[in-house]
């Protein structure tokens, strides 16, 4: 057997059989990295999730017809680079195929082992977007300002998703985000998501987990996802009958009764290629066009899938490589330990950093309303925070978790893709949640031993960094209210908010 096409398959690349039609004559070529499983500590779930989902992938595809050289993980094994040379001399390859690969690093290697071994490399489109890169910049060229509105107006334009007969967009406005605001009532209890049932491959690699990469965070043995493309299609199933329609109202609340409250927790599936966004999209517009959801819950989820989802793939693209070494706000103090251990007494951190270490995940406002706008308002050494957050959430790649980190939660870009810090005081989140109500610090009080961390720091990051902030636009209200205060009062936070700083943890890592 000599000559043979390869495809190269990666762990979030598992898409349908029938994406692979045109490659049917070629060798499928997949193998568990450790590399991979370790250039960061990854959640304990979030291996379990790559190799178990590679596992059951392998059979799928050796069902459908094609075959599939895999290789397991195995401490005694080579370089990814080392076992793919082996299969590419053995079947005398001169043609490696592979998907499109998002996480640029990952992609140089590629390309990079193709070069080396006058290998001819052929680049097939992935599916698992629905715009392509080349859109992206199309939409980008001549633009000040990369605006995600914008983007997501002309995806919905190109698609006619949500678009009426004349063009316009349903229900009449291109996004009822303002509808998209309300804190869960203490009546309503969202429906929990039921854990898929584990397969073989699920229990076996647990097993693994548990003995090569014990000193990750979390614990293999919580594990709940999705692993096979009939588990994900289930999932995508719960939530079309169980929570699509309170999804809009309620997809900014946070609540201690719910961890996922209305999401569709779709997202690993989606960034593994389980799911796609064709097929998601299609399920929610077929319920839609059935009558009986509302146009704000709807128009929300697409609004994630069609508008954020694939506007954060063109950023990084477009951005890439250099974007991460920017820190515009000059932030450097060290993650703090609870940031690992959940142990601190504000509860709305608590809370959310609990959650992510039991699921590895939690939902976008825990992330970027809790967890990044802490992290934003301390000062936190963005590529500390950038790792701990592709680290510990089963859906983070860099290709997503980079931009929406370095942009959105730490504004370490200065203004590249939000055009203003997401800053906020412990209101916010007493209006939002029901933390508050379980914490130890009163959201109510702006200083003193019982006043919520937020409120001072809030205000201390807009002292603190005012020669880079005081400029922008859309800080000016903010800096009006700031300067408005009491002298005497602006002294107290300063004191207030150094000391808190002070007694930071120095940041040791430990799951």
């Amino acid at each position: 057997m000599t000559g043979r096409r390869l495809l190269v398959v990666l762990g979030n690349q598992l898409f349908a059989p029938d994406r692979l039609e045109s490659c049917r004559d070629a060798v499928v070529f997949m193998a568990e990295d450790v590399g991979l499983c370790t250039y960061v500590k990854h959640h304990q779930q979030k291996i379990v999730l790559f190799l178990a989902a590679m596992r059951s992938y392998a059979d799928e595809l050796r069902a459908a017809g094609f075959e599939v050289r895999y290789l397991p993980l195995d401490a005694g094994a080579g370089a990814y680079e080392d076992r793919l040379a082996a299969v590419v001399a053995e079947l005398d390859c001169r043609q490696l195929l592979h998907f499109e690969v998002e996480d640029k690093p990952v992609e140089a290697r590629l390309v990079e082992f193709c070069a080396q071994r006058s290998l001819q490399r052929v680049e097939l489109r992935s599916p698992m977007f629905l715009g392509t890169r080349q859109d992206f910049r199309e939409f980008a060229d001549d633009r000040q300002r990369l605006l995600m509105g914008d983007y997501y107006r002309r995806q919905r334009q190109r698609t006619g998703i949500l678009i009426d007969a004349d063009g316009k967009p349903d229900g009449g406005k291109w996004s009822f985000d303002a509808a998209n605001r309300r804190k869960l009532p203490k009546g309503l209890q969202p429906p929990e998501v039921a854990p898929a049932p584990r397969t073989r491959h699920v229990d076996a690699v647990i097993g693994i987990v548990e003995q090569h990469f014990a000193d990750h965070p979390g614990r293999a043995s919580d594990f709940w996802w999705p692993t096979t493309r009939e588990q994900a299609r289930q999932w995508l199933q719960d939530f079309l009958d169980e929570r699509l329609a309170q999804f809009g109202p309620y997809e900014d609340a946070i609540s201690q009764r719910s961890q996922t409250v209305f999401h569709s927790v779709l997202s690993p599936s989606l960034n593994i290629g389980l799911l796609t966004p064709g097929e998601v999209l299609d399920a929610v517009l077929e319920r839609y066009s059935a009558g009986n959801l509302p146009i704000a819950s709807v128009e929300g989820f697409v609004r994630q899938v069609l508008g954020w989802r694939e506007y954060i793939r063109g950023f990084y693209w477009l951005q890439m490589p250099g974007y991460q070494h920017s820190n515009f706000l000059e932030a450097k103090r060290p993650l703090p330990d609870f940031f690992w251990t959940a142990e601190t007494d504000m509860n709305c951190l608590h809370q959310s950093i609990e959650t992510t270490r039991r699921n590895a995940y939690a939902h976008h406002i825990q992330r970027l309303m809790i967890i990044g706008n802490f992290a934003l308002l301390t000062s936190l050494a963005p590529a500390e925070v950038e790792e701990w957050y592709l680290l510990v959430y089963a859906d983070a790649f860099e290709w997503v978790e980079l931009p929406n980190t370095h942009g959105m939660a730490l504004f370490a870009d200065g203004g590249l893709l939000a055009s203003k810090p997401y800053s906020a005081s412990g209101a916010y989140i007493n209006r939002m949640s029901d933390y508050c109500s379980g914490c130890r610090f009163n959201p109510g009080e702006k200083l003193g031993e019982d006043a919520c961390p937020f409120n001072y720091l809030y205000w201390y990051f807009l002292i603190s960094k005012e020669k880079l902030l005081r400029s922008n636009p859309r800080m000016g209200l903010a800096y009006r209210n700031l300067f408005n205060k009491p002298r005497s009062e602006i002294e107290a936070i300063m004191l207030q908010s150094e000391q808190f700083l002070a007694n930071l943890d120095p940041g040791v890592v430990r799951s």
